[in-house]
């Protein structure tokens, strides 16, 4: 005798998970909390690595900075760079697939706009090459001599401060503070006197007198040239001017001489090379890295942060499977003599497991696609309440998405609840499928 139509099966299974409606229901429930808890935690690391990585990638992707190598075994041998120079940046010039080179020079100071003050990070590159560096302006125009531009969060900082008024092509004052000491061929030629002294308390007492204590401000007069307009990186929050005019405003030339540059900072012709410049770079002795990289490092962080978040999700799943597993037993209990009844009018023991399998399948489906419009709903509260509270901290109006669903994850979710609920009722079916004819009709 034959066995039964397909859809013969899935209507008799559909007809039969509604005979028991509250026990069905509440089954489902389970997949729903297991389903929303899993998208929820994933989308909050999904939100967190966009909100992250969607920064950087407005930073220039192109850009590599080069340090001097950082021993911490102290094992520097005679060619190690120990600090970056002049011919450094000519090294790194001749590389293939360079688009520009650039020294950078940082260092702190205050800028005196009227009569109020703001401390500030000044920032020094070769502006003759800002249009390849990436720098867009939103105001003004590019500096020149002891001219500067504003990054676009140093500006609501000054703002803040002098209240909101255009200070593009305004005066203003760079303050930094300057160390009095003697020349440096003066002080080498002290420390080798120094060092010939045979009378040591008198050295540490020469030493200690030399040593210099005073600080001078410096005070030089400047020009508000332009605003930035906001990359996400470091130069959003300083000042920025050419390096030579900044060497030259703070009187650092003995420190570049002595102690190098901060930083280089290479820019390659485009992003496909950018490994591959940064690994020629590194094989050159320096540090490189990039703004790749560290987006990379950023997505593997959070590629185990989602992993970690899905596997605390998934703890109510696996419970909701155990109810799974314990809804199908105790139906096979109810309907052992329904079991029999189908076998003798043709259905064959597939026919049966695949009517078990179809139940526990639809209990899977239907708790999560409910659990997926939770997750929606909880994701979009957790998205408006997190964009209220930081708007009113920052005073910005910005969309925040701290977490998000994506289509891929949302069907990830439909059809691994599906295959839950199908492992969960393997046992169960196979259990009715084996139930004997005879006995079953038997059953009272």
């Amino acid at each position: 005798m034959r066995g039964m139509f397909d859809k013969d099966i899935v209507k008799l299974a559909w007809m039969s998970l509604w005979r028991r409606k509250l026990r069905t229901i509440l089954t489902m429930v389970g997949i729903m909390i297991g389903t929303a808890g899993i998208v929820i935690m994933i989308s909050l690391g999904v939100g967190l690595e966009r909100s992250v990585t969607g920064e950087l990638e407005e930073i220039n992707m192109t850009s590599i900075e080069v340090y001097p190598p950082y021993d911490m075994a102290g094992t520097s041998g005679e060619n190690q760079i120990k600090e970056l120079k002049k011919k450094d940046v000519a090294d790194l010039e001749k590389l293939d697939g360079v688009k520009a080179v650039t020294p950078l020079y940082m260092t702190s100071g205050e800028l005196s706009v009227g009569r109020d003050r703001v401390g500030i990070q000044l920032v020094g590159v070769d502006m003759h090459q800002a249009d390849d560096l990436g720098y867009k302006l939103e105001d003004g125009r590019f500096p020149r001599n002891n001219e500067i531009l504003i990054g676009s969060a140093l500006l609501e900082e000054i703002e803040k401060t002098i209240g909101d008024k255009n200070i593009v092509r305004e005066p203003a004052t760079i303050i930094t503070m300057n160390m009095m000491q003697e020349s440096l061929e003066e002080e080498e030629v002290k420390a080798d006197e120094i060092a010939q002294d045979e009378d040591t308390e008198e050295s540490l007492d020469f030493q200690s007198e030399q040593s210099p204590t005073e600080m001078v401000e410096n005070k030089n007069r400047t020009k508000i040239s332009g605003i930035l307009t906001a990359s996400g990186g470091t130069e959003d929050y300083s000042a920025i001017m050419d390096i030579e005019a900044l060497i030259k405003m703070t009187g650092s030339s003995q420190i570049i001489e002595t102690q190098g540059y901060s930083s280089i900072r290479v820019i390659a012709e485009d992003t496909e090379v950018v490994d591959s410049l940064s690994k020629e770079i590194n094989e050159m002795g320096y540090m490189a890295y990039s703004t790749k990289d560290m987006l990379e490092s950023i997505g593997s962080v959070f590629k185990y942060l989602q992993i970690f978040l899905g596997g605390v999700g998934s703890i109510a799943l696996l419970v909701a499977a155990i109810g799974i597993t314990n809804t199908m037993i105790m139906s096979i209990y109810e309907r052992t003599k329904e079991i029999g009844v189908n076998k003798v009018i043709g259905a064959s023991v597939n026919d049966i497991r695949t009517q078990f399998l179809y139940e526990a399948s639809f209990i899977g489906l239907m708790g999560g696609v409910a659990g997926l419009i939770i997750s929606y709903l909880v994701a979009n509260l957790i998205n408006l309440i997190a964009g209220i509270a930081i708007s009113a901290q920052a005073g910005t109006t910005e969309t925040i998405s701290i977490a998000y669903i994506s289509p891929g994850l949302a069907l990830f979710a439909i059809i691994f609840s599906v295959v839950v609920g199908i492992l969960a009722g393997l046992y169960p079916a196979n259990r009715a499928a084996k139930i004997s004819v005879l006995e079953a009709l038997r059953q009272e």
